[in-house]
Parts: C-alpha cells; structure tokens; sequence
C-alpha cells in the first residue's frame, strides 16, 4: 500500500499487536454471522471516525 504521508507513523504499536492477537483468537471462534455482524460493527465505527476526523479539521480551518 503506497503511503501519501511518509512523515506519519502507521505502524501497530506493541499493545495493538497484541489486540489483533487477541481479535485473531477470539474471530476464529465465531459462527460466520457473528462475523458479518463484527464487520458491520467495525466498519461503522470507522466510518463515524472518519466523520470526527473531517469535522474537526473543518473547525480547524
């Protein structure tokens, strides 16, 4: 994935390693509808994140 920001740092830190770990464990042990529904959730919460974001740059301005 080529990166428009070089400056800024994408990388997981230690602690959110250790999340995904955790996610990965706990993802293999649900149904596929539970699944669906987690990345329903998820992609939600990042589309409201992404709303924040752009709103407070816009106050920002």
């Amino acid at each position: 994935m080529e990166q428009r920001f070089p400056e800024l740092n994408v990388d997981l830190s230690v602690e959110q390693q250790f999340q995904m770990r955790v996610m990965e464990a706990q993802v293999s042990a649900m149904s596929l509808q539970e699944a669906r529904e987690l990345l329903l959730q998820a992609s939600r919460l990042l589309m409201m994140k992404d709303n924040v974001i752009r709103s407070l740059v816009k106050r920002a301005a």
